[in-house]
């Protein structure tokens, strides 16, 4: 009998991060990547996002290992919030271990893991069944793709990757050999990323920074300031070999960068760097300014706000001052969510007296497979079926039309382009089932995580903070005796955000008024915890306030009762 094979993802199409993909064979689920993503404007307060939880929590029983790819939030931000709701094997390399693991201590979790280790390129059994673990090229040391075997043929995950055969240290090493073995058995089911599908070309060699920057290391006679996200793992390797190459000390802009330093050069033997290579903090001041490289990591939007501290000199290291002796080269190009923080920085250096590189995307981009990188992919192992994930929607259609031009037995029939939630059911027999979620049986909505901690913010909460920012908050309050059902103190009514204080008296008292019948008309009833009062003072607030001057501010009556 046929194996029965079913896919989801319940996260990561259409999304930035959040990459979570399920296939199922027979009774067994495997969980390829567990990420989280970074909110937009429109979630106030909240750090991260990640795929629900519950559809793996229903089928917890069956979960029998979790498949990260390599060490970045998209693809293992996500997972101590799963493993501790439905504990299975993790497969990924030590490299991504040690990340993982960091990054639990630096939210302060101990997640006890269990970890069975991969080395890229290699077969491992799992429940009974071949995985063939692949490595790629991506920014992120020793990265993989995977091919599981099933009685139908292999279906392969190539997970983040480049073409890229130039690559000098082996934990970014592209392994077409292997790769070319798994290749030589049919292929029924391929999931290719999407993520830069739209763009022409490979993405190799426009991922090295080292031809656009090396100048400034080797000929530039001024301080170094240079920056790049913590995750890119590929880059920090090229800036530190630059430095190393031109004779230069680096020294860590803050802690979070010395920290994480200190898991790269772990977690990745490639980026190496000697105790003398390094200026300690109280040796700042005693090199010569023109032999030190300053390195500002950061997460998101962070790194992008401490350059902003350093140009307003409100960083907090004071030795630190950015001037006419410098040089500032960002390497972190931006996401789209992004964008706008990244334009306020770089006015904001500019407008100092330091020089300044800001590398674009158009000279510097992102290690995702291009059309060219996916036609190796595709042509390599013509499957049977192609689902493309990873990736915006329009770039996911952008590999289904580059897969349907490639005559290579894909057509309308057998590519499939899916909302997170739907589930591709290929049965034992016959054509595949695309089951639709219209139901929201497969709850895609997104945990939002507030805080270090992983909690779940209740939308309730999200539209609070929107109306904070848009429309301001009215709070009201009084102390109430219970044995005299009277007012003892108050009431007193506060606004702010949406009024001038000069206009505020007439609304004040008129809120004040609507706030005083409501509570005494709650001592008529019999309403000891006043829920029904405070209920009915938000409606009637809210109605006035609209009626008045069109806001909808949040409202917060407080009736502290003593007996």
């Amino acid at each position: 009998m046929e194996d029965r094979i079913k896919f989801l993802a319940l996260g990561g199409l259409d999304q930035p991060g959040q990459d979570c993909y399920v296939i199922e064979i027979n009774n067994d689920i495997f969980v390829i990547e567990c990420g989280s993503g970074l909110p937009n404007k429109y979630l106030p307060g909240v750090d991260l996002v990640l795929p629900n939880l519950d559809y793996i929590k229903q089928n917890k029983e069956r979960v029998a290992a979790y498949i990260i790819t390599h060490g970045h939030d998209e693809s293992m931000g996500a997972l101590q919030y799963f493993y501790k709701n439905a504990p299975a094997p993790i497969y990924c390399s030590n490299s991504t271990r040690i990340i993982m693991e960091s990054e639990a201590h630096r939210f302060g979790l101990s997640p006890n893991f269990n970890f069975n280790l991969v080395k890229p390129s290699e077969t491992k059994e799992i429940k009974g069944r071949k995985f063939h673990f692949f490595q790629t090229a991506h920014n992120a040391s020793y990265s993989f793709g995977v091919a599981i075997e099933t009685s139908r043929g292999n279906i392969v995950y190539t997970g983040d990757y480049i073409i890229d055969f130039n690559a000098k240290e082996k934990a970014y090493y592209f392994d077409l050999k292997y790769l070319g073995m798994v290749s030589t058995k049919p292929t029924f089911l391929l999931l290719t990323e999407s993520k830069a599908s739209g763009k022409d070309g490979y993405c190799s060699p426009k991922h090295n920074v080292t031809s656009r920057i090396e100048r400034y290391f080797l000929f530039g006679n001024k301080r170094i300031f240079i920056t790049s996200f913590w995750q890119n793992f590929y880059r920090i390797n090229e800036i530190c070999s630059l430095a190393k190459r031109a004779g230069k000390k680096i020294y860590f802009y803050n802690d979070y960068t010395a920290n994480v330093m200190a898991e790269l050069m772990n977690a990745d033997e490639s980026i190496h760097l000697d105790p003398k290579d390094i200026i300690q903090k109280e040796d700042l001041l005693r090199y010569p300014q023109n032999n030190v490289v300053i390195l500002l990591l950061g997460r998101g939007k962070r790194l992008y706000e401490e350059m902003t501290k350093l140009v307003e000199k409100t960083n907090e290291d004071k030795r630190i001052v950015l001037g006419k002796g410098d040089i500032f080269i960002n390497c972190a190009i931006p996401v789209p969510s992004l964008e706008t923080l990244a334009i306020r920085s770089s006015d904001n250096l500019y407008r100092s007296e330091c020089d300044v590189v800001w590398l674009k995307s158009k000279e510097l981009t992102s290690m995702h497979a291009r059309k060219d990188d996916l036609k190796f992919f595709l042509g390599t192992f013509k499957p049977q079926y192609f689902i493309p994930v990873r990736g915006s929607f329009v770039n996911m259609m952008e590999s289904a039309r580059l897969a349907l031009k490639m005559d290579i037995g894909l057509t309308h029939n057998n590519v499939f382009i899916l909302d997170n939630g739907m589930t591709v059911d290929f049965g034992e027999t016959g054509r595949p089932r695309i089951i639709p979620n219209d139901d929201n049986k497969v709850n895609i909505s997104p945990v939002l995580v507030d805080g270090l901690g992983i909690s779940n913010v209740a939308e309730e909460v999200i539209g609070d903070r929107r109306r904070l920012a848009e429309d301001g908050v009215v709070i009201l309050a009084c102390t109430v005796s219970r044995s005299e059902k009277k007012i003892i103190a108050g009431p007193d009514c506060q606004m702010r955000g949406f009024v001038f204080a000069k206009e505020a008296v007439p609304l004040l008292k008129s809120l004040s008024q609507i706030f005083v019948e409501e509570v005494e008309l709650s001592f008529q009833g019999d309403d000891p915890s006043f829920k029904t009062c405070i209920t009915n003072v938000k409606e009637r607030t809210k109605r006035f306030i609209i009626r008045e001057n069109g806001r909808e501010p949040l409202v917060l009556p407080i009736i502290i009762p003593v007996a």
